[in-house]
């Protein structure tokens, strides 16, 4: 990095080796800015493939478990309602004996009842001791035999509700098997379709993260080409060069630097940047506080610091001197 004067500066600036170094640069930056926008855009949608991917297969595999959970539940049901088919024989069977068991009692109870009748409608003709005691007896017998018939039949009547009980919750049950059975099979078929397009969008997001990593090699080759035009002019025109700046000691100073603005930018700096504007920097602070450069001596230290302090209070004001190329 050389020494040189204000003049000696702009007049490089001037020079058509620097315009053409400078609309190189312009390419080369266009380029790399270009190649980074199409690296995130890729990379952005690789990304949002694969976590789509991961979406799905997570999906599929919890609408898999759903399928199997209803083929559980279709099982227990068919356990369920096998021995709730066991059971209605039995209580179909239990319900036949007592139905047998209380016809018997009927035809009892209507020879009691019968008997007794005839008792009753003898005792007129025969008021002895003993007809009297033979119509308790009978009307002892008759009544003991309602109440058999009654109880048991109360009985018969329970083992019938049972055994509709048993055979409702029995149709409920295979009902609930079929029903569970066809959503098992229409969840697995909901699965298979989701795998289906978890492995398709595998498939894409390892295209696209190819196209993101061959988007990554053209950025970094765009960011070469950069760094090349870079140390282009640091080698043609004696100066330091940054990502935005190109800096040149001044002459006649060992703590001023010039500095030739590459961007323009209005906010990150203390002064609005114009491309190509000559500024000046201390070299112990750089960039952090720019002056615009005047022609003329250096300015003395007292005079420094007063400058210092009215960029600070006065904000951005101040000529610049700036060397924009021909078109």
């Amino acid at each position: 990095m050389k020494t040189k004067r204000l003049n000696e500066v702009v007049s490089l600036i001037a020079q058509p080796e620097f315009h053409s170094w400078w609309a190189e640069f312009q390419k080369r930056r266009a380029e790399l800015q270009e190649a980074q926008k199409r690296y995130e855009d890729s990379l952005a949608e690789a990304s949002l493939a694969e976590f789509k991917a991961e979406l799905l297969q997570k999906n599929a595999i919890d609408t898999l478990y759903r399928a199997g959970e209803c083929e559980d539940t279709a099982a227990t049901l068919l356990f369920e309602g096998t021995e709730l088919e066991n059971r209605s024989y039995r209580a179909v069977s239990d319900f036949e004996e007592q139905r047998f068991y209380v016809s018997e009692l009927w035809y009892r109870l209507g020879a009691c009842e019968k008997a007794f009748e005839e008792h009753r409608e003898a005792k007129p003709q025969f008021n002895g001791k003993k007809a009297e005691s033979e119509l308790k007896a009978a009307e002892r017998a008759h009544r003991a035999a309602r109440e058999d018939y009654d109880r048991e039949t109360e009985r018969r009547n329970q083992l019938w509700d049972e055994v509709e009980r048993i055979w409702a919750k029995s149709a409920e049950v295979n009902l609930l098997v079929a029903e569970h059975r066809v959503r098992a099979k229409s969840i697995r078929k909901e699965a298979e379709a989701l795998f289906s397009l978890a492995e398709e969008q595998k498939r894409r997001s390892v295209d696209l993260r190819a196209a993101a990593e061959a988007a990554s090699a053209r950025c970094e080759g765009a960011r070469s080409a950069l760094r090349a035009a870079l140390n282009r002019a640091h080698d043609e025109f004696a100066c330091a060069t940054g990502a935005d700046f190109l800096y040149f000691r001044q002459k006649g100073s060992s703590k001023r630097i010039f500095c030739v603005s590459l961007i323009e930018d209005h906010d990150k700096y203390n002064v609005e940047l114009t491309p190509l504007a000559v500024y000046v920097v201390d070299r112990q602070r750089g960039v952090a506080f720019l002056e615009p450069s005047v022609v003329g001596e250096p300015p003395s230290v007292q005079e420094g610091d007063r400058r210092f302090e009215d960029y600070f209070l006065r904000g951005r004001k101040g000529s610049v001197i700036s060397i924009r190329p021909a078109v």
